[in-house]
């Protein structure tokens, strides 16, 4: 203050431990996205009370935190503050935001983020990336509403500013007795292990510029947290050994004279790979000969420098120069577009994007196994791109020098102290050393890998040109095994195949046969209560797998409840069927009106809670029953009746039924929407959802 300037960001708060949850998260949820707090719904998600702040009209009586393998599930209750009551409001604007941190952020020392809420500019105690709001003009009269998502770009003059980049189709969040909002993971840059900080924000505004308003709730006080936890499916690309001893070039390669790279086998002598990929990430794992870790590094390995060159396939795209220190250059026909880098120290995990020449650090996790000999590079697809299978791989691995270009220790004419000899030393009139650094790489069979790194010449000024490895066509696998439940006499088992096929489950001496199909669910019943099973999944042309399953000590006889019943008629008269179970059940309907009959099966297997299901062709006008049966694994059945009216439909071409997706460009301040009608039915309710008028959003 005694210079006129503003606090920069990281002083303007402490960086703190986060809020304790009255009740932890502790399982998958799968929570109906309908403002009704339905039984057993958020169970599994985490429980913030924030009952010790007084928020007014707009006090948080407490927020569920939740999620599954691709969302975010937040509910919050607020006190006195349904749709119904604020619809009496007539001269009050409220917001409902909840603003996320900047993925894996251990302070405040983050590019692009913002510090502060919108309205009020209070101090949110973390750096937040997305901010997520209610859109109260879109809300329907059935509860369904959107909600908008704002990206902070940091400080721009006096404001911090936020983008408006997506909205959420109709339905991504509700309001009626609570709020709740479904997010997709990668709509807020999250991925599994990655852990985020949260708060809800409560205000009233006059108008959507920034800081025209009064913020009357943040909750909890100390910033809620969420680590997503590793669902992770992996599917094997690539596993195979790479030639043993061929890191010395043939003989040539001196180690460096100092005590510390004493070791039992060769500290470069690359093994083994294996590529992996699930739907988040690639993973390579390379064996070498001996990891030793003898500087302590955080990463777990001290000698040994990776990098990866991935050749995404575009034509007229790509660099050919290696990153410093490697001393070599990749094929015309290999160029890379994406570049990889790890040492056992942190700070020198990197990617690097040709077409932008931009360093990445977020995203990448390299860690080692002394007692296997491995080293892990995990990297997110949205860094290393989206089709691992089908790219080029051009794989090295040298000596890491914390002090050397580009972290590579230099191969020498002769051994030094800290210098490997074996090699050539700079060209006498440039100074530049072509003598490749690399002392081992993977590379296809038949291929001289001694021939191509010694292909160079100091004299020439010429670089030694690489080439590297190609992913074949994917094998069959089995993977991602899980028992979804099991009862006193049957068992719920989910796996999937890298390719279509038939399968069998055998419990004992039960057999279940699955569809051809890559995603099995598969039910074996027949079971003994409370026994233990090694069940065995088989899958035509490879090697078996089982899994282990208990059977329940208790017998289950309770019916599951259908809740919720919710039929949505659009305009072209196709009915789309919602509803919720207790406990997870199969998925059956039938539609009746006089004479006419439409029957139509979901699911099967017993293994959702939130259900839905289409007529896929429109109904007739008049008054409709929908019956809906639900069976869980136990065998027990329940039955509910609801009726819904159609009305006089008229055709529609595909392009005006359909729900357009919005964008803007960050300098609007208004969203343009193209508006639907559709009829909504609740049992034996007819309505017409009415549209909201739609306040201005926020940049």
């Amino acid at each position: 203050r005694a210079v006129d300037l503003d606090l920069p960001p990281y002083l303007l708060d402490l960086w703190t431990n986060p809020a304790t949850p009255e009740v932890s998260a502790n399982a998958i949820i799968e929570p109906m996205i309908d403002g009704i707090a339905l039984a057993g719904e958020w169970d599994g998600a985490a429980i913030y009370d924030a009952t010790s702040i007084d928020g007014g009209d707009l006090d948080i009586n407490k927020f569920y935190l939740g999620y599954d393998s691709n969302n975010v599930h937040v509910r919050v209750d607020l006190a006195n503050a349904t749709p119904a009551e604020i619809d009496t409001w007539d001269d009050k604007n409220v917001d409902l935001s909840i603003y996320f941190m900047q993925s894996n952020a251990i302070n405040f020392n983050e590019v692009e983020t913002n510090f502060r809420t919108y309205y009020g500019n209070e101090i949110l105690g973390f750096p937040a990336k997305y901010m997520v709001s209610f859109d109260f003009s879109e809300l329907r009269d059935d509860g369904r509403a959107k909600w908008n998502l704002f990206e902070a770009k940091g400080k721009v003059g006096e404001k911090e500013k936020w983008n408006l980049i997506a909205t959420s189709n109709l339905g991504a969040c509700a309001a009626k007795d609570v709020y709740e909002f479904s997010i997709p993971w990668s709509e807020i840059g999250l991925a599994p292990r990655y852990t985020t900080r949260i708060k809800v924000l409560t205000s009233f505004y006059e108008s959507t510029t920034y800081g025209d308003g009064q913020d009357q709730e943040m909750a909890p006080p100390a910033p809620a947290e969420i680590v997503l936890p590793d669902l992770e499916e992996w599917i094997t690309l690539l596993d195979i050994d790479d030639a043993i001893g061929d890191d010395d070039r043939n003989g040539a390669i001196q180690m460096p004279l100092a005590t510390d790279f004493a070791s039992d086998g060769s500290l470069w002598d690359i093994q083994h790979l294996k590529i992996s990929q699930s739907s988040w990430n690639a993973r390579f794992e390379v064996e070498v000969d001996d990891i030793t870790n003898i500087w302590g590094m955080s990463n777990g390995f001290s000698h040994q420098i990776l990098q990866i060159y991935v050749d995404q396939g575009n034509t007229g795209s790509g660099k050919t120069a290696m990153l410093e220190g490697a001393n070599a250059v990749v094929a015309d026909d290999w160029a890379w577009e994406v570049a990889l880098s790890a040492t056992g120290e942190p700070g020198a995990v990197k990617a690097v994007m040709a077409e932008s020449g931009e360093t990445i650090s977020k995203g990448i996790e390299v860690s080692a196994n002394s007692d296997t000999d491995t080293i892990t590079l995990t990297v997110n697809k949205d860094v290393i791109g989206q089709d691992v299978a089908t790219y080029r791989y051009i794989i090295v691995l040298g000596s890491q020098d914390g002090f050397g270009d580009g972290k590579w220790r230099g191969i020498d004419g002769s051994a030094k102290t800290w210098r490997l000899g074996g090699g050539a030393d700079p060209a006498s009139d440039d100074g530049i050393e072509y003598d490749p650094n690399i002392l081992d790489m993977m590379t296809p069979e038949g291929v001289d890998q001694n021939a191509m790194l010694a292909d160079y010449s100091a004299t020439t000024h010429k670089f030694a040109v690489l080439t590297g490895i190609e992913i074949p066509e994917l094998e069959q696998q089995i993977f991602g095994a899980t028992v979804v439940g099991a009862t006193a006499s049957s068992a719920i088992i989910a796996f999937q195949t890298t390719q279509a096929t038939s399968s069998t489950v055998s419990c004992g001496q039960n057999t279940a046969v699955g569809d051809n199909t890559t995603s099995h669910t598969v039910t074996v019943n027949g079971l003994t209560t409370a026994t233990n099973y090694s069940c065995i999944i088989s899958v035509p042309g490879i090697d078996n797998i089982s899994i282990e399953v208990q059977t329940s000590a208790v017998e289950d006889t309770t019916l599951p409840e259908i809740l919720n019943v919710i039929v949505l008629v659009s305009e072209d008269g196709v009915a789309s069927i919602n509803w919720y179970t207790s406990e997870a059940a199969t998925e059956a309907i039938v539609l009746t009106k006089g004479n006419e009959e439409i029957n139509i099966d979901g699911s099967q297997i017993a293994t959702s809670k939130n259900h839905f299901l289409s007529s896929n062709k429109a109904l007739s006008r008049g008054q409709w029953t929908v019956s809906i049966t639900a069976v869980d694994a136990s065998g027990n059945s329940n039955t509910s009746h609801s009726e819904f009216s159609v009305e006089e439909t008229t055709a529609v071409t595909p392009d005006e039924s359909e729900e357009k997706a919005e964008s803007t460009n960050s300098g609007n301040i208004f969203v343009d929407t193209k508006v639907q009608i559709m009829f909504l039915v609740v049992v034996l309710l007819t309505t017409l959802a009415m549209l909201r008028g739609r306040r201005s959003d926020i940049i």
